[in-house]
């Protein structure tokens, strides 16, 4: 088969995810290809979407939880009447001649949209064109995406059966829920050695290593978290905080703690799994696929405050199955993560708790799925 991948640029989960089914399909010995489906109304119109998208996340997340607010109601309002279509549909329905033409010209078997914009789009050509090139819909996040339900894949492969509610109460056909979970690389599938893993870091076996991920666009405010854990830890505190592609919050932490050497700071980086691997407490902001891959890898954590949205839906996912724990305020993160770094009894339960909620080879199940072979 050939098989095309529609992601965005609006953050990094959606591309993580991406490629995770990319490998998993690959292994398979399928053709894949991945696109940023925004690209097809021109690259000027995808970074402008993408770097307003960012803006907003940053500088106004109020505004942004309320806008997903109200996306999620205008979603079930366009269910209940069929004429009417919100503006994302409408937007994304713009640029659908030239994915219409792309799907053609390169001869593919399926689509897999890992963003709801290409489920807008697939939509609009299975309506407008009556294209029979079967999509699916990944989510990336604990519940369902707002307007989703004007949406028609052929299947939805949601987080976990846990979250099979919150598409029923959307008015979304149970048929179509596929619970295989978030798709991860296989890289998050296995644990390396610890004390290996912490030699090539240059760290001691007897370290309390705190990992701090700020995601790949560095959102969230680090430098109390880091304050709080230094002032309150010990000779044996390390915290290797990684700020992803925001250069100023890297240089923000270089020069607050210019003078601690229990600090290991690090930019963007393809090393996240053996970070993980070779800490014992993660404080991450709730992303989808963040939370995720630590779940997947089994690692405490305590999730940053949650941008309003998805995010605060990640978080009420995870703290009601027991298998995170979560701050409001940067400081109350760095209270939680000391907390569970002397409770050794507290992270063995999160541990175990994990264990009952993990989705096993997501990827490979959304592959499997998609070719006909599960």
């Amino acid at each position: 088969m050939k098989i095309l991948i529609l992601s965005c640029n609006t953050g990094g989960g959606h591309n993580s995810a991406a490629k995770a089914i990319k490998e998993a399909l690959e292994e398979k010995h399928q053709i894949c290809d991945i696109m940023d489906v925004l690209a097809f109304g021109g690259q000027k119109a995808s970074d402008l979407v993408c770097d307003a998208y960012i803006e907003m996340v940053k500088k106004t997340p109020k505004l942004f939880g309320e806008i997903y607010k109200m996306g999620s109601k205008l979603g079930q309002l366009t269910q209940s009447n069929g004429k009417l279509r919100s503006p994302v549909y409408l937007v994304n329905k713009l640029y659908s001649d030239a994915l219409k033409e792309y799907i053609n010209v390169n001869h593919y078997d399926a689509v897999i949209c890992v963003h709801i914009f290409a489920a807008e789009a697939m939509t609009s050509l299975k309506k407008h064109y009556k294209t029979t090139v079967p999509f699916y819909f990944v989510a990336t996040d604990y519940y369902c995406s707002p307007m989703l339900e004007e949406t028609t894949p052929n299947a939805i492969f949601i987080a976990h059966k846990d979250s099979l509610f919150t598409y029923i109460n959307h008015g979304i056909d149970k048929k179509l829920i596929v619970p295989t979970g978030i798709p991860v690389s296989k890289k998050f599938l296995k644990k390396k050695d610890k004390a290996e893993v912490r030699k090539h870091f240059g760290l001691k076996p007897e370290d309390q290593v705190y990992l701090l991920m700020s995601g790949s666009m560095g959102f969230g405010d680090l430098i109390d978290t880091t304050r709080y854990i230094f002032e309150n830890g010990n000779e044996k505190t390390r915290v290797i905080a990684i700020t992803g592609n925001n250069k100023d919050l890297y240089k923000e932490l270089k020069t607050t703690f210019s003078e601690e050497e229990r600090l290991i700071l690090v930019g963007f980086t393809d090393k996240v799994s053996d970070y993980m691997d070779a800490s014992d407490v993660l404080l991450t902001k709730p992303g989808g696929l963040s939370s995720t891959e630590a779940l997947a890898k089994g690692i405490a954590i305590v999730h940053t405050a949650p941008i309003p949205g998805c995010e605060s839906e990640n978080v009420q996912f995870f703290t009601e199955h027991h298998i995170s724990v979560c701050a409001r305020e940067s400081e109350d993160a760095g209270r939680l993560a000391v907390s569970l770094m002397k409770d050794e009894f507290l992270r063995s339960q999160i541990l175990a708790a994990q264990d009952n909620y993990r989705c096993q080879n997501s990827a490979m199940q959304i592959a499997d799925f998609v070719t006909g072979t599960r």
